[in-house]
């Protein structure tokens, strides 16, 4: 009996951290919906535009909350997702863009 129980702790414990990891990394760059809110200022929309134009794109949206999104962009950036990350302000969104 107890030589059951010593072979499921690891796969137990490879099975958890998988499941952390996963729920961790999914929710960090999950792609925003397409209904996502739009910058209401004519600077705003001007940054997206050049960021646009410099192959930057949008990996996230994050209300009231940089400190989740320079998470995401670090976490996205030690996985090797993607080489840079920036954050910017949008009203009250934090919007991650990547390149």
């Amino acid at each position: 009996m107890k030589s059951r129980a010593f072979r499921l702790i690891p796969a137990v414990a490879a099975l958890m951290a998988g499941l952390l990891l996963a729920g961790a990394s999914g929710a960090a760059v999950a792609a925003p919906p397409e209904d996502s809110p739009s910058a209401t200022s004519d600077t705003a929309n001007k940054s997206n535009d050049e960021l646009a134009q410099a192959n930057w794109k949008k990996r996230g949206e994050y209300y009231h909350d940089q400190d989740c999104c320079y998470a995401a962009g670090n976490h996205g950036q030690q996985l090797h997702v993607w080489k840079q990350y920036k954050c910017q302000a949008h009203g009250h969104w934090w919007w991650l863009y990547t390149k």
